[in-house]
């Protein structure tokens, strides 16, 4: 039997377990010092049990009463890339930064669809210049947060083309307001800098058939000068194609049933490789 404390602040402790920086030191370092403590501090055992039954366990528990962004971070992954999509034909991206913002889950399908999460423990402060960035490169935005600010949003973005989807207390995800196209808001500077450097050659070189001949130090400028004499839409398509080949080491291990629904984001977000797995595998085989 496993007993948790059922408070906000052992849920909150508990949720910190579901973090790539934490799995990352569990695959590439067996380094269990963290989840453990957090489990030996928060958690009762009568019997013994595995580190796998334990990570469903917690998970359950927040679910159920302490819903953080991953759960919805993680949601989105099983609902939409494992669940409605193809591994071989989409590409996610989280923590990506558009302007001066950061994006929580950019999808990149037949189009560039950006979800925003805010959590019923956010604020919605920052959504609005949030969105504006996004805008300005998303074919589709979309806000996913929890049904108390439901209401709110549809208020404030009725005459936008902003989408609302609820994180509902069934832990599904409910379309409330269908997104609309976002191309007019296109920006070339904001499309530009979702590169990497040997993105943005490669994108120039290909459309153009040369580099501009210039000092290092000047090369960015040169090559957004150059990008802006593309039509911003079919900029938007040509980066957007480039940001698709960004590719998963192992895709197989990750729809693997082998591979817990809960820790589905994670693996994601750190790209395993199938030595990690292995080690992911080994930890959540251990008895506790």
């Amino acid at each position: 039997m496993i007993e948790i404390k059922n408070d906000i602040e052992s849920l909150r402790s508990l949720s910190q377990i579901f973090t790539p920086s934490n799995f990352k030191k569990i695959v590439r370092r067996k380094d269990y010092s963290y989840t453990n403590n957090r489990i030996n501090k928060h958690i009762s055992l009568q019997t013994p049990t595995t580190k796998k039954n334990l990570i469903e366990f917690v998970y359950q528990e927040l679910q159920t009463n302490y819903k953080s962004e991953y759960l919805y971070k993680n949601a989105l992954i099983n609902k939409l890339l494992l669940g409605k999509y193809s591994l071989n034909t989409t590409t996610i991206i989280n923590e990506f930064k558009i302007g001066s913002s950061i994006a929580d889950f950019v999808l990149l399908n037949g189009e560039v669809r950006i979800f925003e999460i805010k959590t019923e423990l956010d604020s919605l402060d920052k959504l609005s210049k949030q969105v504006s960035d996004y805008c300005q490169f998303a074919n589709k935005v979309y806000v996913v947060t929890h049904s108390k600010f439901i209401d709110k949003l549809i208020s404030e973005y009725r005459d936008s083309n902003i989408g609302i989807i609820e994180y509902t207390q069934q832990n599904t995800l409910k379309e409330i307001v269908e997104a609309k196209d976002n191309s007019t808001y296109f920006d070339h500077l904001t499309i530009f800098k979702t590169l990497r450097k040997p993105e943005y050659l490669d994108i120039i070189n290909q459309y153009f058939g040369y580099l501009p001949d210039v000092p290092n130090t000047q090369i960015f400028k040169e090559c957004v000068s150059l990008a802006k004499q593309i039509e911003v839409k079919e900029f938007q398509k040509v980066v957007f194609q480039k940001l698709k080949e960004r590719k998963l080491k192992c895709p197989d291990l990750l729809k693997s049933e082998k591979t817990p629904y809960e820790l589905k984001h994670i693996c994601y977000s750190i790209d395993m490789n199938k030595n990690e797995y292995s080690e992911l595998f080994d930890f959540l085989n251990q008895t506790i």
